[in-house]
This record gives structure tokens, C-alpha cells and sequence, in this order.
């Protein structure tokens, strides 16, 4: 938008003009509302384009939605697209008063004609200025065409209505009804809009001006300053152009799209001229603390647009500031004493000051503060005024003198006149009365105030002329001014009684003691010792002088004494010897009151008579309350005076006077006015309310005479005492008030009539009771069992009939229910039959007594907490309903192999129950598991040490040689060995120069090297040693394979034939049949290879024991023995004894091993002669077949495992024998060279540290020198020797244990199979479309005979071994040298680990392997015939069921 323009019109330049001119004297003065010397002058804020950059307010918008528009540019159309919501196709409200530029005009734009946008419908366009403005001009430049019709619209204030500025149109009557060009003259309204049709023209098609002059036109627009009218007209908050026609070619006629969519109102620019409105008191407008612009106001002028003055600048009235006057406001006179001002109209006329002051301080008043208010004063007109204060009502005139001073009435005194002299009271509009008060009630003057009188303490009233309630006999000498009631606490309404007159109880000792004792401690009493007119008392010692004790006029009832005086008099022989002081004690009431009494000081004494001395008490305490006062009184049961003589008799009690009072006799006698005369409330009666009257008796008789009086509660039933209120009753009635019937009867008995009990109808005259609402009369005590109103039936939990209503007259019993119901429930059984109708527990039945179906238990049982529990069956292993059970026990029906009461786990040896199914036979490996019994959900097993999977069927990693022991660990070492995983024989694979099953020594030909523990070989020289060592081991080899085809017994034929005949018998099986087991062959083949390599091992023992029989017989030649004789006759040939011992042990040895090649013969043939037969017999069936194959399998196994248990007895005897005959020779052995070193006594020997004899014989002297070298590696040849046959004997002794555990789980197996093959064989069942079969079986190798070969083929090799060494080292001691000794010996320690490492082979171990892994498919094969037993037998039920329903034409097959 532009700031400035040039105007279109020259109307308009030349009002400008005259606009300006008229402010042209106040232009100089814009910047500053004062001139150079302070003076105020007219000042306004800068003249401007109000709109700009205030953002319009539009009723419509172009764009929402998009739309297209033409602009009109004469004979063509140029379309375009608007859209509100993108900026650069936008023709929004915000285009209005933005900068405007005519080369880059912007525009805000309505929707077309096409939209509706003609008349009537118009657009509207609202400028928002936020404060008043003086509007100067007003130009609208449109980007379209100018419209046909629009207005111009002002607001004075806000939410105020819309007044016309300016019309503009074609046609003013027809759309504004306004005339066209009008005009005012002088004297016209001049806030009158007009109309005109000057810019209302089509053309131009754009870029059309319209600009409105406020002041054009307007008469008084000269004398602008003057004319309050034009300055009301010029004003506006909001502006509104009303856009109404559009203008047209009238070609919309056509309602041609293209053609509606030209016709648009459209604006580039919104300019308003004018300047923010502050009536010439300020030059600048800021925006306000309530965010609305406001002018900064000068001249003492306040406001939004400075229109009113301060608050205290009111001496003139508010003016709008001129070019002659700035009219600024002027501030209120008010001599210092205010702040606040109003300007007042009149006073402005009369004086010229029109600044009223307001709140004068001070006490001033006046327009300006100057004076002071009325009955104010002040000394000096500089001083505040002070209130002179005079008491309307004590003085004459409220106003003061300049002193302050006032004037009073007469009886009132005080400088404000405010105060009643003394004697006068209650200051009022008359001045103050005299006082008016009783002197025997009050306490000095009355008030000056309110003339209120200072009672006494029981005194009240304004005179305090009457007793307080409660109070009576008010006295002048009465401290308290009133006696208080006593009446025993039942009334505080009381009066001095008429009745009574006063009189005087004396004693004066003039004819006797008149009554009166001594008492001393203790309760002693002594009579008094008497004179004429005295009695004294002795006393009993110096701390005990006793009292005068009071006789009976003194005591008793006392009350009309209160308040009264008591005299004591004392005498003496003179005056000083008169008591000072003397004890008074009174007793009564169980209250003890003890006073100390002291005489009057100043009486004067009498020479001419005897000295006495008085002490005067008046009967109250002020310790003690006046009640409790009276009430000792009422029974004072003792009254005594100390004895004020001592223990001196110094002085004598010589009378004693008490004033009471006593029913007057006479009626002149002086009244005793302190007795009172009590009101006594409603039961009580007595002069002093002490008894009840007739109908009351005590509320709490324990308290006597102080309980109040209650009516008595019998009602009417009888009457009561007056203390006590025990009633006697009568009328049936009965308890401590007569409140309810004799037990029979039946009423209210607190009506109060003597019908209120009446018989009651019931049985045995039980009790009853009647019902308040209906009258009807209930028995409530019938008998047990029986209930309702007239017991006529059973009540709840019993049965019978008890009036008979239904027949014979049944008593009622408690129905039986077994204690399954709630008795104290309602309806737990029919009260006729007896029968139970609501069992609890889950039970049912007539009288409760079993459970409801789906629960179990003893609903008998009275002991048991739950005596039916839910079945609860597992749906999973539940054969049938969940809710089914045995009604005592609650066991489920269970489906196969499941158990528990509730059918919820598998039984032992199963797992894996699942719902219609049952559980799965656990399948663990016999050898790899400890039990045959297995995880309940997952199956798994309970392995053996070293073995894992699920079945515990194979070895852990880094474990070998799975058996019943489990798996031993490789324990590869971990340097040697290429992998910590071993053989299956438990040999590991070595590195490169090292050897042994554990790869923990170096190979021959490398030794260790300790700095790198690794083996390094050898150098070179010893390749020779190593040639010579193979070529050794080859020859041995060929001599092994040699003995492996030697069949000593001649059997080879037999064995050949045998396999070919198997061999042909297969063949011909497995093309008769398709379901033969296609590993028999296999299997058998490889248990012929197993019992060849025993027989071959067998042998090789065999040949061993042969080897070592002969070396024997060399050792005994050498020493001369004789293995004839010494089997024949036993005779001594030698001299030396220990020569014979060391020949008999060689004989011995000789003998056992001979009985050893005895049992080998034996057993061998045994071991031969199992020939495992493979054949398949011929059977109708297959499950015939099945049933043979395991009653065979079964023998054989029995069989063999008998003969392997005889055979490994005899073997572990032998075993032990040969272990105890070489252990004989080797210490036979070591004697003889110990006794080498003695046989030359000149000779220094080194001392041997072997001592394991005492002595030894001499023997060989001509081998000495050969034997000294052999001799130091004895010992650890014997020690290495009986280790290692140690060893052997444990293994071979641990194998026949596990052989002899084998056969029993071999037997085990082979009766379960039977009783599974008995079983089967019971189901023959011939289906008609089946066709026999036959099926070949194979017999099972013993698993235990395993274990016993292996054993003997350890504890051979060991045997064989040992004596293969010891026979070496024998011969060879004779004949070979010395220096090659060392040589034999490494040469036997490496045959000896030889031996050792063929003890396992580790192709005999595979095939004992597959020997179980055939075992294995044996049992699984039993699992899958059971499985196909339960197949066939579901099969032969559906042809059952089909057979029986087919037509009757169909041809059936006979049984």
C-alpha cells in the first residue's frame, strides 16, 4: 500500500487543502504539547495510512476451494487459477493493505459470479483499527472493474452498531434508497451519508480509484474545532466496505461459465488517511498495557484518546485542545489537605473555580480544605482540627471553645462533659439520675455508667435488691448478701420460712456438766470435771489434752443453725492465763470440718470480774460450699473444743451458745428468717424436699436423702416403695417394674390395665407372644423340633406330623442327612417324609448319603473335612468322561500305560502322555541308562557316567567304549594326542612321534625333549636299531596271520560248509519272501568274525601257556631240578634248603599251568561247538514265526550264559594261581641274587638297598660276575611285573562281573520277549483277503559273551606277556652276557608294551558294536509287532462290522 498518492478528483485536492490549512498552525506543535517556555499548546499525533499493514477482515475469499477466474481486458479473457492455501496463487485479505507497487500490484480477490457473488449476496470487508481515529480520507483501488454498488460503513466503539459514511452507485434509489448526488446545507444533520453514482461507471476494467473525503461536503468542516458534530463524524474504531453489485457487460445473462467466472470484486489497495485520535493533548499513540494502542497524554489529561481530566486537575471543566487554547486541565486547590477533586458546574459559575476538594484530611471542609468541620477546633490554622468531642447528652452545646472546652448539664462533669458525678449515673439526654440501690445487696455507689448497682456475691437485679435463684434471706450484714438454698440439692427455689423463730441452744454450767465430756486419742471418753458456771478437763499427758465433747442439743439436725453464730467462752484466774486460740471440730455426714478459732483483739477486761475470753465462729466455711455445709449440719453427729487449758489448767470452758431457730410458738416471736422453705419439684415433698411423695421413690437409694425422687415404674401394676421402688406386682405380671407377663401368658403388660396378661394357647402352657401389627398370638417355646403359631408342625431340619393333620400323630425328629446339609439353613428337608432337599458337598440322595456324579468319596464319613472331592480326571489321560470316576476310590479310567488316580502322568518306563493316545514306552538303551525308566514329559533317559542323548545311546564327546559301565574317558594327553576324542577301542591319534593308547610316550627312535615337552626324533644312527625292530615286527606279524588260519581242531570244513549252507538258505528266504529282515546276514557274518578271532585268541593262550611250560622246564634243569620227581615222589635230592623251596615253587607253577591247558581244552570245544544255526522254519503265519524266533532266542541265551559263567569261574581260579606262582618266583629269583654278594668275603660290595629277607642260600658261585649287573634291575622289573598283574587280575575279575550282569539282563530280556511272543499268539485271527507269509528269524548273539572274550583275551596277552618275559630273562641269565643284559631287558619292557596295546582291537570292538546295534532293531521290531498287533485287531472289528451289515443277498463265508 502507498503511504501518499496523488487524488483523482479535484474536489477532493481542493478540501485537502483547506484541511490542511485549518492545521497548519498546529503542525509546529506536533512534536511537543508545550512551546519553548513551557507553555501548553495543542498538540496531535503524525498524520498517516492508518491501514497499512493491518490486516482486513474479509466475508469471502477466492481459492476455497481453487478456482478459476478471467480478467476482463476488453474483447479477451485471460484465465487464471486462485488458491487460497498456496502462496503464489493466493489472493487473500492480507493483499489489502500490504505495500503496494502499480509495476507488481497484488490484490485480494472474492470468488466469482459463477460462486453466487451478486447482488443481494455481497462481500464485505471489515479494517480492524483497535482505537478511536480521526478519519480524514478513505481510497479504494481495484484491480477489476469498480463495482456498480458498494458502501462505506464506521464504528465508534466497539461491538457499537454500523453507521453509513458514504454510499456509492449506479442506482441510489434502488439500492441504498438514497438520492442521487446529494448534498447538506446549512443547518442539515451533517452526519448524513450520501449517495452518488461517480465511480460507479465499468470503466475502467482496471485499476479503477475511489478515494471519500470525511470533511467534503460538510458546511461546518471551517470551523472544524467548533463543531462538535464533525469531530463525532471524522471518529471511527472499525471500518467496513459493503461490496453489494458487481458491475457488468450483461452477458452473465447466458450463464456462460467463462463469462461468470470475470465477474469478481477485486481490491490492490485499502488506504485510510487519518491520525490517532488524543483531541489535541498528545503527540504520539503506544501500544498499552492491554495490548490496544493508547495516546501518551499531556496537559493533566487521562484516557484512551485523553477525553477527561486527572482526577485532581478538575478546577475547570475538560475542552478539546484548540490552535487558540490548549485547554489543558488545571489542578484543584485544596490547601495540602487532599488529593481528590470533582469538578462542580455550579461552583465553577459562582467562583471561576470548579475543583471541588473531596476527603479533606485534617478535619477540614470547605471547596478547598480551608476551614474546620463543625465541633472541630484548633488553635492555629496551620494545626489539623480536632474533634471537640462534647457528650451530646452531658453538655449543653457541642461545640467547644478554642480550649476545647465544653459546656455541662448539671449532675454531669468532665472537660467533654462526659461523666456522671458521684451518686449519678446513666449519662443521657437528660444528664445523669441519682442511684437507686438496695444498701443490703450492693457494694458501694452504683455505676456511672449504666447506673448498674455492685451486688453482693448472691445478690442480683439492677438495685440489687433480690436474691440470685437459688438464694434466699438477703441480710446487710451478709458478706454474700444472700443464704443459699440447701433443700438437699433437689430445688434452687427457696424462701425464708414464716414458720420458724429463733432460738438459742446454751450451755452454761451452772447446775451441771449439762451433757458435755472429755475425749481424748483414741476415742476415750472422761467426764468432765465441774465448778459452778465451768467445767474443765484433765489431761492424760502432755501431747494428749483431750476435748470438750458437745452433748445431744448441740447435734442432730442442725440446718436451721447454718449461717448462725456458735460462742465458746473460756475463764481463768487471770487474765493472761486466758487461751489465745482454741480447735473446733465438727463431725457429720462423713464430713470432718476442723476450724481454728482466735479471739478478738482489744477487749478490754473488767478488774471487778472474773477474766473470761469468747470465740465467736458463725457456721460456714468458706472452704467448704454451702450444700456440703448444710448437709454436715443436717446430721452433725459430733461437734468438739479443744481443751485451751493444757496441761496447766490454766483456764476453764465456761459456756457455750448456738443461734438456731424452731417452730415459733407464739406469733410475735422474731421470725428466723435464714430457715428456708424449699419449692420442692415434682415426687418431692418436706420442708426441705426430703421425702418422696406417694407414687416416687429413689433413683439411687444408696444416696439417701441427697437421690432425687423418681415416679414409680410398675406400670400400674402394683405399688412401690418409697426408698427402694421395689415393686409388687400383680395383674399375671411380673419383674422389677412389672414390664412384662407371667411365663404362659401373653399381652403388653406396660398398657397399665389389669387385662393386659391373658393364658396363652400353646402345649403344655408354653410361653407365647402376640404380634404388635396383627393381634395374633405366637407360642415361641414349643417343644424340640416343632414350630409355628400353635406348634403344629416340624420346624427346619425335622419331619413328622405332631398335631396329627395328616393322619396319625408323628412326633418330630431331626432329619437324617448325614451331616451334609446346613441345619441352619431353610427347607434342608421335607418336613413330612424326612427327605433331605439340600445336600451339601456334592452329595445327593434321599438322606445324602453318596456323591453326585463326578465327585468321589464317604459321604458318610462325619471326621473328614471335603467328604466329596471333584473326580478331576485328566482329560489328556482320561479314557472316557473327565466327570467319570469310582465313586469311593475317584480313580479315572486311564488309557494304556497311564496311571494315577486322576489318569495325569504315564507309568514307570513311559512318557509323553497325549490325549487319546496314552503314553510312549521310554526306550532307553539297556546298556547306556541306569533304568529303563525315562523323563515323564521329554523322554529322556538317566544316562551312565560318559554317556549322553536322549536314549543314552551313544558316548559323551571326548568318552570311548560304550557298555553296561558306561563310557570311560579318552583322557588323550593333551600334547601327544591330535584330538581329545579317541578311538572306539580308547586309543587316541598321536602326533607325530608319539605312541601309546593315551599318546603320552615317544615314539621308538624319539625321545622327550623337556624344553619343548614335544618327542624330537633321534639322530640318525639309530635308524638302524629301528630297521632292525621293524623287520622284527613284520616276522611276528606274518606269524600271527599264520596262526589265524591254523584251525587246530580240524573245524575250518565244518565252518565253511556251515556258512554256505546259510548262505544258500538266505537266497532261497529272500525270494519267498518280501519282509524278511534285511540285516540278518549282516549280523550273522559278523558274529562268525567275532567267534573266529576268540577261537584264534583261545589258541594264541594256548600256545602261550605251551611257551611258558617249556621255559619252566629249562629253569629247572639249570637248577638241577626235577620236574619228575618232584611230581612223583617229593623227595629231598637237594642239600640246600632253599634250593628245594625255589624248585618246588617252579613245580607248582608248572602244575597250574598245566591245569590251565587243561580247562582251555575243555572250554574251547564248548566254545566250537556253538554253532548259531540260520535258518528260518516254515509257519503258517508270521506271528508263529515270531513267537519260535523268541522261545529259541531265549534258550540259547539261557545257554550261553550258563557256559559263560562256568567259564569265567574257572578262568578267574587259574588267573589267580598263575598270579600267585610268578609272584613266587620272582622273590625266588630275587634270593638267589641277593646271596650273590656273599659268597666272597674279601670282596668290597656296595650295600644293596633291598631288603626284603633276612637271609638267603648260596647259589650258582660260577655265575656271580654275570649276575652282579642283572641283579640292579631286579627290583624294578618285579615291581613293574606284579603292577601290572595286578591290574590284569582286577580287569579280568571287573569283566566277569559285567559277563555275569549281562546274562541276567540277557535273561531278563529273553522272558519279556517270551511273554510278549505268549501274547501274540493268542491273536489268530484269518482274514479272508490276507495271504500267509513267512518270515525268516535270526538268533541274537549273547551280549555277555562279549564281555567275557574280551576279558579272557586280556587276561591272555597279560599272561602270555609276563611269562614270555620271565622265561627270556631266565635263559638268558645262564648264557647271555653281561654288557647285552641291558639290551634284553629294553627289548622286554617294549614286547611288554606291545602286548599291552594289543589287548584291544579295535576292529573286535566294531563289531561288538554292530552286535548291539542289532540287539537294538531286535527290540525296536517288538515294538512295531505289538503295534501291528493293534492294527490287526482294529482291522478284524471293521470287517466284523461290515460283515454283519451286508445285504442279506450277498454270499457269506462260514467260519
Amino acid at each position: 500500500m502507498d503511504t501518499s498518492f496523488t487524488v483523482s478528483t479535484p474536489r477532493l485536492s481542493t478540501f485537502l487543502c483547506l484541511y490542511l490549512h485549518l492545521h497548519t498552525l498546529a503542525r509546529a506543535a506536533m512534536d511537543s504539547c508545550y512551546d519553548e517556555e513551557g507553555v501548553p499548546s495543542r498538540c496531535m499525533p503524525k498524520f498517516e495510512n492508518i491501514a497499512f499493514n493491518r490486516t482486513a477482515m474479509v466475508s469471502r475469499v477466492c481459492g476455497s476451494p481453487p478456482e478459476d477466474y478471467c480478467m476482463q481486458t476488453g474483447s479477451t479473457r485471460s484465465c487464471h487459477y486462485c488458491d487460497a492455501s498456496d502462496p503464489e496463487l493466493h489472493h487473500n485479505a492480507s493483499l489489502l493493505t500490504d505495500f503496494h507497487r502499480n509495476d507488481e500490484p497484488t490484490w485480494w480477490q472474492s470468488p466469482s459470479m459463477y460462486y453466487g457473488i451478486q447482488y443481494p449476496n455481497s462481500v464485505s470487508v471489515t479494517l480492524h483499527l483497535g482505537k478511536s481515529f480521526e478519519i480524514t480520507y478513505i481510497r479504494l483501488q481495484f484491480y477489476t472493474s469498480r463495482p456498480e454498488s458498494f458502501a462505506i460503513y464506521r464504528r465508534t466503539e466497539e461491538d457499537g452498531p454500523w453507521l453509513p459514511y458514504q454510499y456509492y452507485s449506479g442506482s441510489c434509489r434502488k439500492t441504498y434508497r438514497k438520492e442521487t448526488k446529494g448534498y447538506i446545507r446549512p443547518g442539515d444533520d451533517e452526519r448524513t451519508a450520501l449517495c452518488t453514482d461517480e465511480f460507479s461507471d465499468i470503466s475502467p476494467l482496471t485499476g479503477g480509484n475511489v478515494a471519500f473525503s470525511t470533511l467534503e461536503g460538510r458546511p461546518s468542516a471551517y470551523n472544524f474545532d467548533q463543531s462538535l458534530v464533525l469531530q463525532e463524524w471524522v471518529t471511527a474504531t472499525d471500518l467496513l466496505i459493503s461490496l453489494d453489485r458487481l458491475n457488468t457487460f450483461g452477458d452473465e445473462f447466458f450463464k456462460d461459465a467463462k463469462v461468470l467466472r470475470s465477474y469478481f470484486y477485486a481490491i490492490s489497495d485499502f488506504s485510510v488517511g487519518g491520525r490517532c485520535k488524543c483531541n489535541g493533548h498528545a503527540s504520539e499513540c503506544v501500544e498499552g498495557e492491554q495490548g490496544g494502542l493508547v495516546c501518551v497524554c499531556q496537559h493533566h489529561t487521562v484516557g484512551a484518546d485523553c477525553q477527561r481530566c486527572h482526577p485532581f486537575y478538575q478546577d475547570r471543566p475538560w475542552a478539546r485542545a484548540t490552535g487558540d487554547s490548549a485547554n489543558e486541565c488545571l489542578r484543584c486547590n485544596c490547601s495540602g489537605r487532599s488529593e481528590e477533586c470533582v469538578f462542580d458546574l455550579e461552583q465553577y459559575r459562582s467562583t471561576g473555580s470548579g475543583g471541588r476538594c473531596v476527603n479533606c484530611r485534617d478535619n477540614t471542609d470547605g471547596p478547598h480544605c480551608e476551614r474546620c468541620l463543625e465541633y472541630h477546633t484548633r488553635k492555629v490554622p496551620e494545626e489539623p482540627c480536632v474533634p471537640c468531642n462534647c457528650n451530646i447528652n452531658g453538655s449543653v452545646s457541642l461545640q467547644c471553645d478554642v480550649e476545647g472546652r465544653c459546656l455541662c448539664r448539671v449532675g454531669v462533669t468532665g472537660e467533654k462533659c462526659d461523666t456522671c458525678q458521684a451518686g449519678f449515673h446513666s449519662l443521657g439526654p437528660g444528664g445523669c439520675r441519682p442511684c437507686e440501690c438496695d444498701p443490703r445487696g450492693s457494694v458501694d455507689y452504683c455505676s456511672s455508667l449504666d447506673g448498674r448497682c455492685y451486688c453482693k456475691p448472691n445478690v442480683e437485679g439492677q438495685s440489687c435488691n433480690r436474691c440470685k435463684p437459688g438464694f434466699f434471706n438477703l441480710q446487710q450484714e451478709n458478706l454474700a448478701g444472700c443464704q443459699p438454698c440447701f433443700c438437699f440439692g433437689h430445688s434452687r427455689a427457696c424462701s425464708s420460712s414464716d414458720r420458724y423463730a429463733a432460738v438459742s441452744i446454751t450451755s452454761d454450767f451452772i447446775e451441771d456438766q449439762d451433757g458435755w465430756m472429755g475425749e481424748f486419742s483414741g476415742g476415750l471418753e472422761y467426764p468432765l470435771l465441774w465448778k459452778e458456771g465451768e467445767v474443765y478437763l484433765l489431761p492424760l499427758s502432755e501431747e494428749d489434752t483431750g476435748y470438750y465433747k458437745g452433748p445431744e442439743k448441740f447435734l442432730g439436725h442442725q440446718v436451721n443453725s447454718y449461717g448462725q453464730l456458735l460462742s465458746i467462752t473460756f475463764t481463768s484466774e487471770a487474765p493472761e492465763l486466758l487461751p489465745d486460740h482454741v480447735t473446733l471440730i465438727l463431725q457429720g455426714s462423713g464430713i470432718t470440718l476442723l476450724a481454728e478459732l482466735s479471739s478478738e483483739p482489744g477487749l478490754s477486761h473488767d478488774p471487778g470480774l472474773t477474766p473470761r475470753r469468747s470465740f465467736i465462729v458463725r457456721y460456714q466455711n468458706p472452704h467448704l460450699s454451702a450444700f456440703e455445709f448444710q448437709h454436715l449440719l443436717y446430721n452433725l453427729t459430733a461437734l468438739k473444743i479443744s481443751n485451751a487449758g493444757g496441761h496447766n489448767y490454766t483456764s476453764q470452758l465456761a459456756g457455750v451458745t448456738l443461734t438456731s431457730a424452731s417452730i415459733a410458738s407464739h406469733p410475735n416471736s422474731p421470725p428466723a428468717l435464714w430457715v428456708e422453705s424449699c419449692s420442692c419439684p415434682r415426687g418431692l415433698a418436706g420442708q426441705f424436699c426430703e421425702r418422696c411423695t406417694q407414687g416416687f421413690t429413689r433413683e439411687d437409694s444408696s444416696r439417701g436423702l441427697l437421690s432425687a425422687c423418681v415416679p414409680c415404674n410398675c406400670h400400674h401394676h402394683g405399688p412401690c416403695h418409697p426408698e427402694t421402688g421395689a415393686c409388687e406386682c400383680s395383674d399375671f405380671t411380673s419383674g422389677t417394674t412389672c414390664e412384662h407377663c407371667l411365663d404362659g401368658y401373653y399381652g403388653n403388660a406396660l398398657i397399665g390395665t389389669p387385662a393386659d396378661c391373658q393364658p396363652c394357647p400353646c402345649p403344655d402352657r408354653s410361653s407365647c407372644a402376640q404380634i404388635a401389627q396383627t393381634g395374633q398370638v405366637v407360642c415361641t417355646n414349643c417343644p424340640a423340633g416343632q414350630t409355628g403359631t400353635r406348634c403344629q408342625m416340624c420346624e427346619d431340619g425335622y419331619y413328622g406330623d405332631p398335631l396329627g393333620t395328616s393322619g396319625m400323630v408323628q412326633p418330630c425328629v431331626r432329619c437324617s442327612c448325614n451331616g451334609n446339609v446346613d441345619f441352619n439353613s431353610v427347607g434342608v428337608c421335607d418336613h413330612i417324609t424326612g427327605r433331605c432337599l439340600r445336600c451339601l458337598g456334592h452329595t445327593e440322595g434321599d438322606h445324602c448319603q453318596r456323591c453326585q456324579q463326578g465327585f468321589y468319596g464317604d459321604a458318610l464319613n462325619q471326621t473328614a473335612g471335603q467328604k466329596c472331592k471333584p473326580c478331576g480326571c485328566s482329560s489328556a489321560g482320561t479314557s472316557g468322561h473327565v466327570n467319570e470316576c469310582h465313586p469311593q476310590t475317584g480313580n479315572c479310567h486311564c488309557l494304556s500305560h497311564v496311571t494315577g488316580r486322576d489318569c495325569s502322568h504315564c507309568e514307570v518306563g513311559f512318557f509323553n502322555l497325549q490325549p487319546g493316545m496314552g503314553c510312549e514306552r521310554c526306550k532307553c538303551n539297556p546298556i547306556g541308562s541306569l533304568s529303563s525308566v525315562c523323563h515323564p514329559t521329554t523322554g529322556e533317559c538317566v544316562c551312565r557316567a560318559g554317556v549322553e542323548g536322549r536314549l543314552c545311546d551313544i558316548c559323551r564327546a571326548s568318552f570311548f567304549g560304550f557298555s553296561l559301565r558306561g563310557c570311560e574317558a579318552c583322557n588323550c594327553d593333551p600334547v601327544g594326542s591330535v584330538s581329545m576324542q579317541c578311538h572306539s577301542n580308547g586309543t587316541c591319534k598321536c602326533r607325530q612321534g608319539f605312541v601309546g593308547y593315551k599318546c603320552d610316550q615317544c615314539e621308538l627312535n624319539y625321545f622327550h625333549n623337556r624344553a619343548t615337552h614335544q618327542c624330537d626324533e633321534c639322530p640318525v644312527c639309530y635308524g638302524l636299531v629301528k630297521k632292525q625292530a621293524k623287520e622284527l615286527r613284520t616276522r611276528l606279524q606274518d606269524l600271527e596271520k599264520l596262526l589265524a588260519h591254523f584251525d587246530c581242531r580240524g573245524r575250518s570244513a565244518e565252518q565253511h560248509l556251515l556258512l554256505k549252507y546259510h548262505m544258500a538258505r538266505l537266497y532261497e528266504l529272500h525270494h519267498q519272501r518280501e519282509d524278511t529282515f534285511p540285516n540278518a546276514l549282516e549280523d550273522f557274518l559278523a558274529f562268525q568274525e567275532a567267534r573266529e578271532a576268540f577261537i584264534k585268541q583261545f589258541s594264541l593262550l594256548g600256545a602261550s601257556a605251551g611257551t611258558l611250560l617249556a621255559q619252566l622246564h629249562g629253569i629247572t634243569f639249570t637248577l638241577n631240578c626235577s620236574i619228575g620227581v618232584t611230581e612223583g615222589e617229593g623227595e629231598d635230592i637237594e642239600e640246600d634248603k632253599r634250593s628245594r623251596r625255589v624248585c618246588q615253587t617252579l613245580t607248582e607253577t608248572a602244575l597250574v599251568i598245566r591245569a590251565s591247558e587243561k580247562h582251555e581244552l575243555l572250554s574251547l570245544p564248548l566254545s566250537f561247538s556253538q554253532i548259531i544255526p540260520f535258518e528260518a522254519m516254515s509257519a503258517p503265519n508270521k506271528w508263529n514265526i515270531m513267537v519260535n524266533d523268541s522261545q529259541v532266542l531265549m534258550k540259547s541265551h539261557k545257554e550261553v550264559a550258563d557256559h559263560i559263567e562256568a567259564v569265567a569261574s574257572r578262568v578267574v581260579q587259574v588267573s589267580n594261581r598263575t598270579f600267585t606262582n610268578m609272584k613266587k618266583i620272582s622273590y625266588t629269583h630275587l634270593y638267589a641274587h641277593k646271596s650273590l654278594f656273599t659268597l666272597n668275603p674279601n670282596k668290597q660290595h656296595k650295600p644293596l638297598n633291598y631288603t626284603p629277607f633276612t637271609s638267603a642260600p648260596i647259589l650258582w658261585p660260577h655265575q656271580q660276575a654275570q649276575t652282579r649287573a642283572a641283579v640292579k634291575k631286579v627290583r624294578p622289573l618285579e615291581d613293574k611285573v606284579l603292577v601290572e598283574v595286578r591290574k590284569t587280575v582286577q580287569k579280568v575279575e571287573k569283566a566277569l562281573e559285567a559277563a555275569v550282569e549281562n546274562s541276567n539282563l540277557v535273561i531278563n530280556t529273553t522272558k519279556e520277549a517270551e511273554h510278549i511272543a505268549q501274547a501274540a499268539a493268542q491273536v489268530r485271527v484269518v482274514l479272508f483277503w490276507m495271504v500267509a507269509r513267512k518270515i525268516s528269524s535270526y538268533q541274537k548273539p549273547a551280549v555277555s559273551l562279549t564281555s567275557m572274550k574280551e576279558a579272557i583275551e586280556a587276561a591272555k596277552l597279560q599272561l602270555e606277556a609276563y611269562s614270555s618275559t620271565l622265561s627270556e630273562l631266565i635263559s638268558k641269565i645262564g648264557n647271555v652276557p653281561l654288557e647285552r643284559f641291558d639290551r634284553i631287558l629294553n627289548e622286554t619292557e617294549r614286547r611288554l608294551s606291545m602286548l599291552r596295546g594289543s589287548v584291544e582291537s579295535p576292529a573286535l570292538s566294531s563289531k561288538i558294536q554292530r552286535l548291539r546295534t542289532a540287539a537294538k532293531e531286535q527290540q525296536s521290531r517288538l515294538s512295531l509287532i505289538e503295534q501291528d498287533i493293534q492294527e490287526i485287531r482294529e482291522e478284524r472289528d471293521s470287517l466284523r462290522d461290515i460283515a454283519s451289515n451286508l445285504p442279506q443277498s450277498c454270499p457269506r463265508r462260514s467260519s
